[in-house]
């Protein structure tokens, strides 16, 4: 005889309260999704819109062009020369950010317990404005009287001329982006150390394994994701960067370190072409979103499951 209240299997209610629950999680999050819509999507989408036209801060005439800037943005040689230097400055940042906060994450996740206040130092650094890290860096890296020439002549070797040079003008770029830019990614991979269990890394200890082996083995390979959090922030922040390199060479010497943000900013108020400069400013918007989802389908091909 059928039951007046039939059962539901256990596929179901799972199922039934999956969903309840992602209802929740959606309408508790809305807020936070209204908020991103506002100030981040509009713009974009107010910035797609306005490439499509020809428009100049010299004239009230507009007129519809469609993707025509979008065409002569990459037929322009200049756009290619700067976006094989910004792709040179991400690529540096990349590297040279993730060792390093990989280094200093692991130096710190000794100590942490004993000296919290270290951590408040770290992320000082992220505080200071790009502007203000240019001109220290400027300050820095002076042909005269900055500190890395002092060394070299110390040492008998003759200074550079960090900032007239192509070659370390890129590098000096390079090292003042890292250094403003390092202490959020450091807070990410300490924060993935500080969340392994303890029994691991002494178990690796009992079976033989040394402190390198025991980082290299066990440690790296479960703070995949905040190495990969971590890689996208830089990614983000180098292919961005406006301040850091307009105040520290101003895209010099020559057109060294004329990156595609530079390129932007000399095609919008210097040729006073609002049109392709929003077209560029799409075209850095999609980079950086296809380097973000490169950078998550790698974590997922090569990261734990």
């Amino acid at each position: 005889m059928a039951d007046g209240n039939p059962k539901v299997d256990a596929a179901t209610a799972t199922r039934i309260v999956g969903w309840q629950h992602s209802w929740i999680a959606y309408l508790s999050s809305a807020p936070a999704m209204i908020i991103v819509a506002v100030f981040l999507a509009f713009p974009m989408l107010y910035a797609a819109w306005q490439s499509l036209f020809d428009i100049s801060p010299l004239t009230t005439e507009t007129s519809f062009v469609g993707f025509a800037n979008y065409v002569g943005v990459f037929e322009d040689p200049a756009f290619w020369s700067s976006l094989g230097r910004t792709a040179v400055f991400v690529g540096g940042v990349i590297v040279i950010g993730l060792v390093l906060s990989i280094i200093f994450a692991f130096a710190l996740n000794r100590v942490v317990s004993r000296l919290r206040w270290i951590r408040g130092i770290a992320i000082l650094p992220y505080i200071v404005s790009s502007v203000a890290a240019a001109l220290m860096f400027r300050t820095l890296f002076n042909t005269d009287f900055g500190l890395p020439n002092q060394f070299l002549e110390f040492f008998g070797f003759e200074a550079i001329s960090w900032l007239s040079d192509s070659f370390y003008a890129m590098i000096v770029v390079i090292l003042a982006q890292v250094w403003t830019d390092l202490p959020l990614a450091l807070l990410f991979i300490l924060g993935g150390l500080q969340t392994i269990d303890k029994q691991l890394t002494e178990a690796s200890y009992v079976d033989g394994a040394n402190g390198w082996r025991s980082a290299l083995y066990i440690s790296l390979p479960l703070i995949i994701p905040q190495i990969t959090l971590a890689t996208i922030w830089f990614s983000f922040k180098a292919l961005t960067s406006l301040g850091t390199v307009l105040a520290l060479t101003g895209g010099g010497p020559g057109d060294s370190t004329q990156l595609l943000t530079l390129e932007m900013i000399r095609v919008g108020f210097d040729e006073y072409d609002t049109g392709t400069a929003m077209a560029l400013v799409i075209v850095i918007f999609l980079l950086n979103a296809g380097l973000t989802l490169f950078y998550l389908a790698l974590q997922r091909k090569f990261g734990m499951k």
